[in-house]
């Protein structure tokens, strides 16, 4: 029996296959952040990162949030602050996961 890349039992149709996760305005996404904290210290850990792109559906998610802390945190805490590195996490995540949909 012979198996093509394109049957419907190993991949998913292309239509979907880029579709898993929920596009969101900058503003959505800003008010998605505010959740991600899960012990309330003003700060996003990689681990809560990781977490948060988790629900998002989102591939690589350890590439991902590694990259993303090695890039926004500035001050090398191993969190991202409010302020300059949320913002930039903010570009980041625009620029590089496609999630944010300029209106």
């Amino acid at each position: 029996m012979v198996l093509y890349a394109y049957d419907p039992g190993h991949y998913p149709p292309p239509q979907s296959r880029n579709i898993r996760f929920k596009k969101m305005t900058r503003e959505q996404f800003e008010q998605w952040l505010d959740t991600v904290d899960s012990n309330h210290d003003g700060y996003i850990s990689r681990k809560e990162l990781y977490a948060a792109l988790d629900t998002l559906g989102l591939h690589f998610k350890t590439w991902k949030s590694w990259r993303a802390m090695k890039r926004c945190d500035k001050n090398h805490n191993h969190a991202i602050d409010l302020g300059l590195e949320r913002k930039k996490l903010i570009d980041y995540a625009e620029k590089r996961w496609h999630i944010i949909v300029t209106n």
